[in-house]
């Protein structure tokens, strides 16, 4: 099983980390950008017949399972 970890807030440097199976954490330049990769790698996980759960932060603090799509852009 994948898990992502997205937590609400930027980190000191300004970035937002993005864990991978509680790994030293990715940094990305927006949320947006995170999520977008997170699922990515999660939708190539699932085709290949891999579990994962994408948690996020919300702004109250509070984790929950990403349940949703984004728009991929080409």
């Amino acid at each position: 099983m994948m898990t992502f970890d997205l937590p609400y807030c930027p980190d000191e440097e300004g970035t937002y980390p993005l864990s991978i199976n509680e790994s030293p954490p990715l940094r990305f330049s927006s949320r947006r950008a995170a999520l977008t990769y997170a699922v990515k790698l999660a939708t190539q996980g699932a085709q290949q017949g891999h579990e994962y759960a994408i948690n996020m932060e919300g702004g109250d603090g509070k984790w929950r399972l990403f349940q949703g799509q984004i728009a991929m852009r080409a």
